[in-house]
């Protein structure tokens, strides 16, 4: 049995074809009324499942034709609808002569039952009018007689117009949603905007605070540290011979206190420095550039033996001033930190990671606990006595800081006693 199938829409075309054809039921196809007629004249169909809106010719003049056809009008005509939906548009349907009317979707073993059941009715009508084709030409006079040309188009007209209606009102209800939704959308780029001027004025006014703390601790704090230090040094200078050897190891230990304090205040202020300036991007040799800190390494510690291989032709985009800190306190960290090991070796090179440029500075000195990663860019912090190494922590605080004003990320992988590998992008 050979069903024609009627659909402007390929995706409705194809559930129907697979729905018929696991029931074994061969399937021609048709994207309008027109083309629809063609195929079943020249091959009729056992049935028709016909779409309503269509192009060129639509179900309802389908339907007309097709009943009005000697040759046809005994094939059972369904239609599957699922933009004529009313009871007005069924009424029509049925009175152009269909044998079903069905709305989209369909459970598939619904649809399968209409179909057997219309086949059925098609098979009756075909046994009581195949005896002569006088009484063809009879019913399909009388299906014209039911439907006149005049009142076909009067209420195909009808349809057409109350479809066009409830379109233009859909269209009119979702303009309503747009224009709301513009509204709306105005109203949170104002309420945004406002937000984002509000939040500039605070930023502003931190900018502000955080200018007179700098003033305030490059003033009012080393003013006091240098009276303390220079009372130290009288009291060393003048009254050395009067105070005890107990008395003369405070002093030194005021001294050495004075110099940490010293120490941190120049971290503090170079910390802040790091998160203000206008950023100078250019072309820069990270090569030509980790030779010149590797020179003045080796400048302060002759002595030292370290293998610095720093990969040729690193060029990166960049401001010179923040990658020039980052080099300075990488290197100078893995110089540090690789003091006691024998053979030390220190690397500066690139690779590329998930299609990503990174740029790496690698160590087989100290190391550390990957445990304890978590504080080792924030300031102040250390994962080393400083009996071992000296410093006060602010090192890697300030790459992190310059990596991120460069829009990069940074991080670490290492083992205690195996080195540090610290990978940047910028």
């Amino acid at each position: 049995m050979n069903i024609l199938i009627v659909d402007d829409k390929p995706e409705n075309l194809y559930l129907l074809r697979v729905l018929l054809g696991s029931k074994g039921y061969g399937v021609t196809e048709a994207s309008n009324g027109k083309e629809a007629l063609a195929c079943a004249c020249e091959t009729p169909p056992g049935l028709i499942i016909s779409d309503i809106l269509m192009p060129v010719m639509d179900g309802f003049a389908l339907c007309r034709a097709w009943k009005e056809d000697a040759r046809l009008t005994s094939i059972p005509f369904i239609f599957y609808t699922a933009t004529y939906t009313e009871t007005k548009d069924e009424e029509f349907a049925l009175s152009l002569g269909a044998d079903r009317f069905l709305v989209k979707p369909q459970e598939g073993n619904v649809l399968l039952d209409e179909v057997e059941k219309a086949l059925l009715i098609g098979e009756q009508a075909g046994k009581r009018s195949n005896h002569t084709t006088a009484t063809l030409t009879k019913i399909s006079a009388e299906v014209s007689a039911e439907v006149s040309e005049q009142d076909f188009y009067r209420q195909y007209n009808a349809r057409l117009v109350n479809k066009l209606e409830d379109k233009l009102g859909e269209i009119a209800q979702k303009n309503r949603t747009l224009a709301a939704r513009e509204q709306s959308l105005c109203e949170a780029n104002a309420r945004l905007e406002e937000r984002v001027a509000q939040r500039t004025r605070e930023l502003e006014a931190a900018n502000e605070e955080l200018e007179a703390f700098n003033y305030s601790v490059s003033h009012d704090l080393r003013a006091p540290l240098r009276r303390v230090e220079g009372f130290s040094q009288a009291l060393q200078e003048e009254c050395a011979g009067q105070l005890s050897e107990q008395g003369q190891d405070h002093l030194r230990r005021i001294g050495k206190a004075i110099g940490y304090m010293g120490e941190l205040i120049d971290g503090m202020l170079e910390l802040s420095r790091l998160s203000h300036g206008e950023l100078l991007r250019e072309i820069v040799s990270l090569s030509a550039m980790a030779e010149a800190v590797s020179a003045k390494l080796r400048e302060a510690e002759p002595a030292r033996e370290v293998s610095l291989c720093i990969q040729s032709n690193i060029v990166v985009t960049g401001d010179r001033r923040l990658l020039g800190i980052i080099l300075d306190n990488l290197l100078g960290n893995a110089w540090k930190f690789t003091a006691k090991t024998a053979q030390a070796r220190i690397e500066l090179g690139v690779t590329e990671r998930d299609g990503e440029t990174v740029y790496y500075v690698a160590d087989n000195g100290a190391g550390f606990d990957m445990a304890y990663a978590g504080k080792l860019f924030k300031a102040f912090q250390r994962l080393h006595f400083a009996q071992e190494f000296p410093g006060i922590g602010i090192g890697l605080a300030s790459v992190a800081r310059c990596i991120h004003r460069l829009g990069g990320r940074v991080w670490v992988e290492s083992e205690p006693e195996k080195g540090a590998t610290f990978y940047f992008t910028c």
